[in-house]
């Protein structure tokens, strides 16, 4: 599996580690495919955020420092050098406004502190998943010891939910709580629902249940079954 993980995702140790977890080859190229692209693209854009957030927050502090200081010389000055101070006064000015304007434009503090949080995130979830601890500690398979490929339906399925919290909070939330039960007259948010599945249970999972609780549960069936024919029978008889 040394020829799967490109050269670009290298950048992660987590690349190395996952030519020794044994998965199978398509689960490897899902995982390099898609978790650790996902975090490069992570990698890349949090470093151009973090560039335009502290050079903005630098020129606005050191700018908001300056421009008093020569404001104060500007008027202790000889008549020669008044205009040259009143200039360079009147662009730092400006820059530390733009500066301010932009961030506050492009949002760029909550941009800068999400997309770290989110990049943290992902790769706790990569490196927990790695180590078969955490929430991949078997948790959700209590009958089963836990390995990398029946925790690897759940650690897909976190990723993606990671994925989509991100994009709902970058671009637009399709699904958000309405007051008293009311109904939204948007029809992109009735229609469509960002929210993931639960992952559907392995082979065998199932086979865990015990006895008792598979008894329980097929007499539920059968009785929801026998209250939906009955209530089909009366509802054709108050037609009739």
């Amino acid at each position: 599996m040394g020829n799967v993980i490109p050269s670009r995702a290298k950048i992660s140790p987590f690349s190395t580690v996952l030519d020794d977890i044994p998965l199978e080859p398509l689960r490897k190229r899902i995982i390099v495919e898609r978790y650790t692209k996902l975090v490069v693209e992570l990698e890349e854009q949090t470093f151009r955020i973090s560039f335009c957030f502290h050079t903005s927050r630098t020129i606005i502090t050191v700018g908001s420092l300056i421009v008093p200081a020569l404001l104060s010389i500007q008027y202790t000055s000889s008549n020669g050098s008044n205009l040259t101070i009143y200039w360079i006064t009147w662009v730092v000015s400006l820059l530390v406004t733009i500066c301010n304007g932009l961030s506050t434009l492009l949002k760029l503090d909550k941009n800068y502190y999400h997309l770290h949080t989110v990049r943290e995130q992902l790769i706790s979830d990569g490196w927990q998943y790695a180590e078969l601890t955490g929430k991949y500690s078997g948790s959700r398979t209590p009958h089963r010891p836990p390995t990398h490929d029946n925790q690897f339906v759940f650690f897909s399925h976190s990723i993606e939910k990671i994925r989509m919290q991100q994009v709902q909070e970058e671009y637009y939330k399709l699904a958000e709580p309405h007051p008293h039960g009311s109904q939204t007259t948007d029809p992109t948010k009735a229609l469509i629902n960002p929210n993931l599945l639960p992952p559907t249970p392995q082979q065998g999972e199932l086979d865990d249940i015990a006895p008792e609780m598979k008894k329980a549960l097929e007499q539920l069936s059968q009785t929801t079954i026998v209250d939906v024919k009955e209530g089909i029978l009366q509802k054709k008889e108050n037609e009739q």
